[in-house]
C-alpha cells in the first residue's frame, strides 16, 4: 500500500508538472506569435504610451554665429559681417526670428537658421565703406568717404590744391565725383591732380 500510495503521488506530480509545462508552453508561444506580428506591423505594444519623443527646437544661443552678407549694387561688391548673438534674440525660435527681421529690419532675409549660425542677406543701392571719392569742397581738392547708408563723408581736404588750377575737362570729373576702389588707386589719382 505504501507503494501503491507513491506511485500515485509520482504519477499525479508527473501529471501536474506536465500540465503546467505544456500551458506554460503555449501561453508564451502565443505571447511570442503576437509580438512577431506586432514587428511585422511596426508596433511594439510593449512600449505603446511608455515613451514620449520630444524634438527639441532649434533656437538661439549665446554662442550663435550670425553671418550677414550685404550685396552693394552700386559697386557690385560684397561685404561679410560676423557677430554672436545679443541677448535681444537669445532663445529666439526661427520662426519668433523671422518676425523680429520684419518688424526691425524688413532689409534683411534670412537665410539660413541653425543653433550654430545664422546667416542674413540684404541689399543695399549705394556704394560699400571701402570706396573713396575724389570730389570738390569749397574750390578745393577733397577726398570723401562712404558711410553705412551710402552717404558721402568728408574726409581730408587739400587746401593747397583748388580745382580752379586743373584743366576743365578734370574739373569737371572732379565735381561728378572720381569714385576709388582702395588707397593705391586713391594715391595713383590724386599724384596725377595734386604734383
Amino acid at each position: 500500500m505504501k507503494k501503491s500510495r507513491l506511485a500515485l503521488v509520482f504519477v499525479l506530480s508527473t501529471i501536474l508538472f506536465l500540465t503546467s509545462f505544456s500551458l506554460g508552453y503555449k501561453l508564451m508561444n502565443e505571447k511570442y506569435k503576437a509580438q512577431s506580428l506586432a514587428k511585422e506591423k511596426n508596433i511594439d505594444r510593449s512600449m505603446d504610451n511608455e515613451i514620449e519623443i520630444i524634438k527639441e527646437e532649434n533656437r538661439i544661443s549665446p554662442n550663435t554665429s550670425i553671418e550677414e552678407r550685404v550685396h552693394y549694387k552700386t559697386c557690385g561688391h560684397l561685404s561679410t559681417e560676423l557677430s554672436v548673438a545679443n541677448d535681444d534674440i537669445i532663445n529666439m525660435t526661427r520662426k519668433e526670428y523671422e518676425n523680429y527681421l520684419e518688424s526691425n529690419y524688413p532689409d534683411k532675409k534670412l537665410i539660413s537658421f541653425s543653433r550654430e549660425k545664422i546667416v542674413l542677406w540684404g541689399e543695399r543701392n549705394h556704394l560699400c565703406k571701402e570706396h573713396y571719392i575724389i570730389g570738390e569742397e569749397n574750390g578745393y581738392i577733397a577726398i570723401f568717404r562712404i558711410d553705412d547708408n551710402g552717404n558721402k563723408i568728408l574726409y581730408k581736404i587739400f587746401e593747397d590744391y583748388p580745382i580752379s588750377i586743373l584743366v576743365e575737362m578734370d574739373r569737371e570729373r572732379i565735381k561728378e565725383g572720381i569714385i576709388v576702389d582702395n588707397e593705391d588707386e586713391l594715391s595713383d589719382i590724386l599724384e596725377n591732380f595734386i604734383s
